[in-house]
């Protein structure tokens, strides 16, 4: 993990920036000259909080008791994976997340298990044996969850107002903030683009999108926003009319995914073999292709679910999915 670097996105508002298996990671502090408090967005991975939210805070003259709120916006090593240590550099802070993510931001092991390994036992694909490892590593100890926000509330620093919006999609308690006085939104994964990008800007890793409806319902979330800049968890920020495009061609990506698929299955196909057809479509990504099972399963569940797509042979071994 390489040196932090902070900059001011906005008045009191400021981007901490890390990078992590070639991949810009950013948390977000934003204050009020009002009041001396701070709301710290996301962790980072276990050692975030002292090799990066502690020297940004130093650099800014600020201190971590200034941290009244730490927000999780959903469970991914990279984003709760610093929780516990923060929580002990911020004694006085209260840690949040969205109430459908409360077990698998609390609780790293679960994390590991229920959110990068579902696809084990019907489908034969997941993480392997020094991935896990490194997830581990780097994934926390446990932390308590003092709160947990379902969207519509309304956080107050002095007088600036920070909304909390559901946005699932990515995961289902995922949750985006919204400075509507400044036009700032804060959307950490909520929405994937085209592929995430590495710090050399070419296609680092696949969208990681898992319920489809959702996801496209988080877009229109952020349309119907309409903020002026958007400040995400990987991606470089999008200004203007730079919004609109990156959330137009969001969804053009899910209806390319399903356009794959649909062909792809006029012959039986198991879940590894619908990635390697979207890899070759669509692609390519520097990622490994098994996280394409997350986006490429939820096709294929609401696909079933409009009668489009049906298991071949429910029983098999791993499944194996065709049109009707």
């Amino acid at each position: 993990m390489n040196a932090t670097a902070v900059a001011e996105i906005g008045d009191r508002t400021w981007r901490l920036r890390f990078e992590l298996g070639g991949r810009d990671v950013f948390q977000y502090l934003i204050g009020s000259a009002d009041v001396p408090e701070l709301v710290l967005i996301d962790t980072g991975v276990a050692s975030s909080p002292r090799e990066v939210v502690l020297p940004a805070l130093r650099s800014l003259g600020l201190s971590p008791e200034d941290i009244s709120l730490v927000l999780v916006t959903h469970p991914d090593v990279d984003h709760q994976g610093g929780l516990a240590a923060i929580s002990e550099l911020c004694t006085g802070a209260s840690l949040a997340c969205g109430f459908y993510d409360r077990a698998m931001v609390g609780q790293p092991e679960q994390l590991l298990h229920d959110r990068y390994q579902p696809y084990v036992a019907e489908h034969a694909m997941g993480y392997g044996p020094e991935e896990i490892a490194w997830i581990r590593a780097h994934y926390g100890a446990p932390a308590p969850i003092h709160v947990t926000f379902s969207g519509g509330e309304t956080l107050r620093l002095g007088g600036r107002l920070l909304e909390v919006h559901h946005a699932p999609g990515h995961s289902a308690g995922h949750l985006v903030v919204f400075d509507r006085a400044a036009g700032l939104l804060f959307s950490s994964d909520a929405i994937h683009w085209k592929a995430c990008p590495g710090v050399d800007g070419g296609p680092a890793m696949c969208p990681t999108y898992e319920e489809v409806d959702s996801y496209l319902a988080t877009i229109e979330l952020v349309r119907a926003l309409a903020p002026a800049e958007l400040h995400s968890g990987h991606w470089p920020t999008r200004s203007g009319a730079e919004v609109g495009d990156f959330l137009d061609e969001s969804g053009a990506f899910v209806e390319e995914v399903d356009r794959v698929l649909l062909a792809r299955l006029e012959r039986p196909a198991t879940l590894a073999e619908l990635c390697d057809e979207v890899l070759r479509e669509l692609g390519p990504w520097q990622s490994e292709l098994h996280l394409l099972m997350f986006c490429v399963h939820g096709h294929v569940r609401r696909l079933q679910r409009t009668g489009r797509v049906q298991a071949a042979d429910p029983t098999a071994s791993p499944r194996l999915f065709q049109l009707p």
